[in-house]
């Protein structure tokens, strides 16, 4: 056991972003300063990502643009770490630009960034969006 390391859930960083219990943002802001001073590693994991775009799209309602901010000032927090962020860079710019679901935007860009450029898909419309995907029906 690594006491070096650890992962942030969806339910700390919405407290830091939304600020809605004083007493929580506090404690979420000493943590990400201990990371940001090198004495703890965190991550934030990929599903935690996809679980901040939806509450922060559907509970919230927040726009799209204010999401991708909120979302890149989490990937831009110095001493975090997240697998994937490039991917979750493209995600983001097409979730805002392309109206796209941002589940299917993470996809498609994962499938490129691993090589895969074609997708067996019914929910053609926005896999369409994706520059670089060839989309098709099983």
């Amino acid at each position: 056991m690594n006491g070096n390391k650890a992962f942030i859930d969806t339910s700390a960083i919405l407290r830091f972003l939304v600020k809605d219990d004083p007493a929580k943002t506090a404690a979420v802001e000493k943590l990400l300063k201990q990371s940001k001073e090198g004495n703890l590693t965190l991550y934030v994991l990929p599903v935690t990502i996809l679980e901040i775009v939806w509450v922060t799209e559907k509970v919230y309602r927040l726009s799209r643009r204010t999401i991708r901010e909120l979302v890149e000032a989490i990937l831009n927090t110095p001493g975090l770490k997240c697998p994937l962020e490039y991917v979750f860079r493209q995600a983001l710019a097409t979730y805002e630009t392309q109206n796209i679901k941002f589940a299917d935007a993470v996809m498609g860009h994962w499938g490129l960034e691993e090589g895969l450029t074609i997708v067996y898909t019914y929910d053609e419309k926005d896999f369409k969006k994706i520059s670089g995907l060839q989309v098709r029906r099983p």
